[in-house]
């Protein structure tokens, strides 16, 4: 950065207007000048336009001014804020106005090139979203340099435009804020900062309601973990007392159930387990209806008389 007005300025002449322009830098705080880069140029251009007015020489740079004494600081200024092998050819310029116009017209292009720009530039900007996990201040800092961007290319990029795009990205836990903005706020008339900072009150509201939301869970998931651990041992005590089926002829699957018999109604027990000859559940061994049917077969087999 080239600093302006922290050091004593040559002495330009005698004379009321070179006494003028001496008062002018002496009085100035210190201005730092932003160097001009293949690719900065809109922000180059923005801060030098407020460098320059701070140095009451912008209005040289708009129109040829007929002071000439100030048109040439003008000029001094602009050179002193670009690379070296730019110095020559802007010394040489007629004016203050001449030079920066050719300096735009480097970057920026002619009006071709400048029409491609904006319309790529118009683009990113009905494209924009907002990324994941990405704030409402970041989001704000992202369009923001969009749209200077393509003011700085000559579009109107009006407050309102932008307030209604941001309106409509909103992530969907700002939704219901969007949406109460847009009825009960004027949004033609609202600045995109007083926008982002209603966004931002609600977002650190909801920020908080879901740390407090997830304290609460947790708590919630802790005692669920108590509950079944303190079932889990109310069963086993409950299965080692009965140390499991007392019956004869049966038998029972260690793989899921334990054997046990459980009530049917009218008082009955229904077993619970596996039958050891048909891998049926519901009924023990020596209830097994397979084989009750075979026996029943063999005697009618047996009683039939024999062929001779």
């Amino acid at each position: 950065m080239t600093k302006i007005g922290d050091s004593s300025p040559p002495k330009i002449g005698e004379g009321s207007s070179s006494g003028a322009a001496e008062r002018v830098m002496a009085n100035s705080s210190v201005v730092e000048l932003p160097l001009l880069t293949r690719t900065n140029y809109h922000e180059w251009s923005l801060v030098m336009q407020v460098s320059l007015e701070a140095l009451e020489q912008w209005d040289a740079v708009e129109a040829v001014s007929k002071d000439r004494g100030k048109d040439r600081r003008a000029l001094a200024t602009i050179i002193r804020a670009v690379p070296r092998e730019m110095k020559a050819g802007l010394a040489v310029k007629k004016s203050a106005k001449e030079a920066w116009d050719v300096v735009k017209k480097m970057h920026a292009g002619d009006d071709r090139v400048k029409a491609t720009s904006v319309q790529r530039l118009m683009k990113q900007f009905e494209n924009m979203a907002f990324r994941d996990g990405e704030n409402v201040g970041d989001f704000a800092m992202r369009i923001n340099g969009l749209v200077a961007s393509l003011r700085e290319l000559g579009e109107e990029m009006e407050d309102s435009r932008v307030v209604k795009k941001v309106l409509r990205v909103v992530p969907k836990r700002l939704k219901q804020v969007a949406v109460a903005i847009e009825m009960l706020a004027d949004i033609d008339t609202m600045e995109i900062e007083e926008l982002v900072g209603r966004l931002q009150v609600a977002e650190d509201a909801d920020a908080e309601d879901q740390a407090a939301s997830s304290a609460e869970h947790a708590g919630q998931l802790l005692l669920t973990e108590e509950q079944w651990e303190a079932r889990r041992r109310q069963r086993r005590g409950k299965e080692h007392a009965h140390g499991g089926v007392g019956e004869k002829g049966g038998g029972h699957d260690d793989d899921d159930d334990d054997g046990s018999s459980t009530s049917s109604g009218r008082g009955k027990k229904r077993y619970r387990g596996k039958c050891f000859d048909c891998g049926v559940r519901g009924h023990m061994a020596r209830d097994c209806p397979k084989k009750k049917k075979e026996r029943a077969l063999l005697v009618d087999v047996d009683d039939e008389p024999t062929l001779l």
